[in-house]
């Protein structure tokens, strides 16, 4: 076992407050495994990562990595994990070449391996601006570099942090065949989003942290299971400033820009497709899809009962 996380609280107390903003948290993370830490912004994602790289000391519970306490040995922690922050890394003159060449060094001293550099460099398609000071870069090669800086050393375990902020479409595959090419050599990786496509389609297990707690955990597969057999009905709107009136049978509604999205039972299928017709009949709507229950789906409709039951 890579990492064991044992019943972690974390409490922020001031004079005017007491914040929980880790509740209880226990998971585990086998060697080669990807293991998805899915939350809204200040749900605790932040202050959970800290605790692991023993930047910060729970109030209570254990952390074990590599079978050694992270509370004991908090440096012994930092020297086996490698992390890329949600914030750019300030390159200012360094090129990426110089910036992963440094960092590698660093890192790793004389077991720096540059083969290694190029590598990741030919893997995310980088070649144009490797020689490019890094105030002239954009913000998507910025965030590649950053991830190179953060795997050209090998680790035990590597912490992403919405890694694919900014980052083009085409690279953004690239960049995610890259991670998981890191774990088929034991690494293991902890990925930080709130992109809640992307971690249904990357990880192996995931877990829902919210307010603190963790609400589900366990494979996508799994979680979307244990929550609802739902399909997904999204449409595409003419225009995004059409207020659309969903039918009543409609389930956890989600309104992004000119997309409307949906759940529904099984059995009201056939009378949401009419439904449709009628708004396409009215001009509002162009077209629907409909496929089973996303992790998107099951996020909203977990995290939206938890405020309403606050």
């Amino acid at each position: 076992m890579i990492l064991e996380v044992n019943d972690v609280s974390k409490v922020f107390i001031s004079r005017k407050a007491k914040t929980v903003a880790n509740d209880n948290l226990s998971f585990s993370i086998q060697e080669g495994e990807i293991f998805g830490l899915l939350g809204h912004n200040g749900a605790g994602k932040t202050t959970l990562v800290k605790q692991i790289l023993g930047l910060l000391i729970p109030s209570s519970g254990d952390i074990n990595l590599l079978g050694k306490s992270v509370i004991q040995s908090p440096t012994w922690a930092r020297s086996v994990c490698a992390m890329q922050p949600q914030s750019q890394v300030p390159l200012g003159f360094l090129t990426p070449r110089q910036a992963v060449s440094m960092m590698g060094k660093m890192r790793s001293g004389k077991n720096f391996n540059p083969k290694r550099m190029e590598m990741l460099f030919e893997a995310l398609d980088m070649g144009e601006w490797l020689d490019t000071e890094g105030q002239k870069l954009s913000g998507g090669v910025k965030r590649l570099t950053a991830f190179c800086m953060t795997a050209i050393s090998p680790s035990n375990l590597i912490i992403l942090d919405e890694p694919t902020n900014d980052v083009d479409p085409v690279r953004r595959h690239y960049l995610w065949q890259v991670i998981r090419d890191l774990t088929r050599d034991g690494t293991s990786v902890i990925l930080v989003t709130h992109n809640v496509v992307e971690a249904e389609k990357a990880v192996d297990r995931l877990a829902i942290l919210h307010k603190g707690k963790f609400i589900e955990q366990g494979t996508p597969s799994q979680i979307k299971s244990s929550v609802n057999n739902l399909v997904r009905f999204e449409i595409s709107m003419l225009d995004h400033k059409v207020k659309l009136k969903t039918p009543e049978w409609a389930i956890s509604t989600n309104h992004s820009g000119s997309k409307l999205s949906f759940s529904l039972e099984p059995s009201n299928v056939l009378r949401t497709i009419n439904w449709f017709e009628d708004q396409m009949n009215s001009g509002k709507v162009l077209n629907y899809t409909l496929q089973p229950t996303t992790i998107e789906d099951v996020y909203i409709e977990l995290t939206s009962e938890k405020e309403i039951i606050r």
